[in-house]
């Protein structure tokens, strides 16, 4: 009788306590595949105690890497500001969904008819583009995403990618961060209502700060929401300096497409 109460009670405390379905904490590895068949390599984080489901809704961010990071070992493209992510108290303060995807070698998150100069939206997005807006939009119809808090950010070829992206998928964001980027500038009207935090160096030598003066000019012209900070004397690797700032990411989340 002792023997069978004690089965009862492991039953009841199995069933009652499942194991999380997902593991929080680390970026998994997973691949996209499109409806064409092409691939895109991405990590993924998902907040401690993420539960699946309609009730529990998490903020998704997006990030994209730039071009030294290309490639095809799903890796590469955590070597910036993707540890941020896994410290103590960023998950302590951001039950957030982390997405970082992975360009191949050979190809660009945009358009860029003259190398971080000219760059065209016009034209389709890149196959590389195509697919992270397959993904997102996928991501996107997840019942546990907040749709109302999906941001993007990047950094150098990343940051023309975000650009690039608001342009095209305006409806989807609350927020960007641009830190070393450029925009073909017809389209800032795409996006003028997007709260934009946008940062360069000054010195600069990769990509012309001046890129991002003319971003947050056409933005301040139409009565864009953009913020822009330059670095006096920092050069193109100015994200680390960026994103230590103390609040930028509590502002992110903050900003919420129906408030």
């Amino acid at each position: 009788m002792k023997n069978l109460f004690l089965i009862i009670i492991c039953s009841i405390l199995f069933y009652s306590c499942p194991p999380p379905l997902v593991e929080s904490g680390v970026y998994h590895k997973k691949i996209w595949k499109s409806e064409t068949g092409s691939k895109l390599p991405y990590r993924i984080i998902y907040p401690e105690g993420f539960k699946p489901n309609k009730y529990d809704l998490y903020p998704l961010v997006l990030f994209l890497h730039g071009a030294g990071e290309r490639g095809n070992d799903n890796k590469s493209q955590l070597k910036h500001i993707a540890p941020k992510f896994l410290e103590e108290d960023f998950k302590r303060n951001n039950k957030a969904i982390i997405v970082f995807p992975q360009c191949p070698k050979k190809d660009y998150w945009v358009n860029i008819e003259e190398r971080w100069s000219k760059i065209n939206s016009s034209l389709p997005p890149t196959p590389a583009m195509e697919n992270v807006i397959s993904l997102m939009e996928d991501l996107y119809s997840k019942q546990y995403v907040d749709q109302d808090q999906i941001y993007v950010a990047g950094l150098s070829m990343g940051a023309f990618g975000t650009f690039d992206l608001l342009s095209r998928k305006p409806e989807m964001f609350a927020a960007a961060i641009a830190v070393c980027g450029g925009a073909d500038l017809s389209k800032v009207q795409n996006y003028k209502d997007i709260p934009i935090q946008i940062f360069h160096g000054a010195k600069d030598e990769v990509v012309p700060v001046k890129l991002s003066q003319d971003i947050h000019s056409a933005l301040s012209s139409i009565d864009g929401k953009s913020t822009y900070t330059e670095y006096p004397e920092g050069g193109h690797l100015v994200w680390d300096k960026a994103f230590s700032q103390p609040d930028l990411l509590a502002w992110l989340f903050k900003q919420k497409k129906n408030k």
